[in-house]
């Protein structure tokens, strides 16, 4: 009986892992503030799900002000973001509050000191570190233009790793065929 029960546990358990690393489901979605872009992502408070029904590839990044591999990864961050912003979005999501590395000071510091350009805000709660399955910082969850997760990436990125990342999305993009309306 107690193994059956287990085996069950564990089905439901591996189902709601798997609606959240795919990205499908309501509960991916979160509100956050933004702290810069709002003209990219269309106001002060924005859902994320309004950022992927965009039809862009999207990468979301979380981070923390006080982070040193996310201070170390953020320039590489930059010039992605710099080469392909007519074709992808970026949001820098600040989760220092619930990690214990920062606070929305310490991040908007960090993100004027790195001259850092991308749309970047903050949750209200931990919801989306819950929903993405965040351990590690900083973490990178790549979605394709149909909103679906791409790709993930726990810990710092280099500039080229996230290059290759982007190409592929950007190259699956383009594959897609184009909604008449």
């Amino acid at each position: 009986m107690i193994v059956g029960g287990a085996v069950v546990i564990l089905i439901v358990v591996a189902a709601v892992v798997f609606q959240v690393a795919t990205g499908s489901g309501a509960s991916a979605d979160f509100e956050f503030s933004v702290y810069q872009g709002q003209e990219l992502l269309g106001g002060e408070q924005v859902n994320f799900s309004q950022v992927l029904d965009d039809g862009k590839p999207v990468v979301l990044n979380f981070w923390a002000g006080n982070c040193p591999p996310c201070r170390a990864e953020m320039p590489a961050l930059q010039r992605v973001w710099d080469a392909h912003q007519e074709e992808i979005m970026f949001v820098g999501l600040d989760v220092g509050t619930f990690t214990g590395l920062g606070n929305k000071q310490s991040a908007i510091a960090l993100l004027q000191e790195l001259n850092v350009t991308y749309p970047a805000g903050g949750p209200p709660n931990r919801t989306p570190l819950v929903n993405y399955s965040v351990r590690s910082m900083p973490t990178t969850v790549f979605f394709g233009a149909d909103g679906q997760v791409f790709q993930r990436w726990d810990g710092a990125i280099s500039e080229f790793q996230m290059n290759n990342i982007v190409s592929a999305m950007l190259a699956e993009a383009s594959e897609q065929p184009v909604p008449s309306g």
